[in-house]
């Protein structure tokens, strides 16, 4: 039986390229991975998000079961023959980064060529991967004390590994 919370994990370790430890810490209270993967489930017709996780496990089985090569398989993934699940990878991958969900707006509407996005949370909005790519914290939010932008940041390394 697949543990989809446990793939869910491995997969948007291959997608995003941060740590195990930055997506799931050992102690996590804000568990931002539950709530990604309910928004990813939810957003997707017809049980495509675990179809997507089940075939990240057969790959997984495949090359051993090992939890180290979670960028090879994601990458095979994200080669992959379906559009839709392509479509499905990157909007994920999104998620992790930005926080919100995002739609593309098919090529035949008016719109097209656009991308909207919807905010999950608040939580979701300060836990996005982006502020740690980009040595930031967002707007309101920040765990920083008051006047630490007078010393050098710390390597980016530091910002891509769980801060706890």
């Amino acid at each position: 039986m697949v543990d989809y919370m446990e793939y869910f994990i491995r997969l948007s370790v291959g997608l995003t390229g941060f740590t195990r430890a930055a997506i799931a810490p050992r102690i996590d209270p804000v568990d931002i991975k539950t709530v990604y993967l309910q928004v990813f489930r939810d957003k997707l017709p017809n049980g495509m998000a675990d179809q997507i996780i089940c075939e990240y496990y057969n790959l997984n089985q495949a090359e051993g079961g090992k939890d180290g090569n979670n960028e090879a398989i994601a990458g095979a993934l994200l080669s992959g023959t379906h559009p839709a699940e392509v479509l499905a990878l990157r909007q994920l991958i999104y998620l992790w980064y930005m926080g919100a969900w995002p739609t593309v707006v098919p090529k035949d509407s008016p719109e097209r060529g656009q991308t909207f996005s919807e905010v999950i949370s608040a939580t979701s909005y300060t836990q996005g991967l982006v502020w740690r790519v980009m040595q930031s914290h967002p707007m309101g939010s920040s765990t920083y004390t008051y006047g630490y932008w007078a010393s050098t940041p710390p390597p980016l390394k530091d910002y891509l590994e769980n801060p706890a």
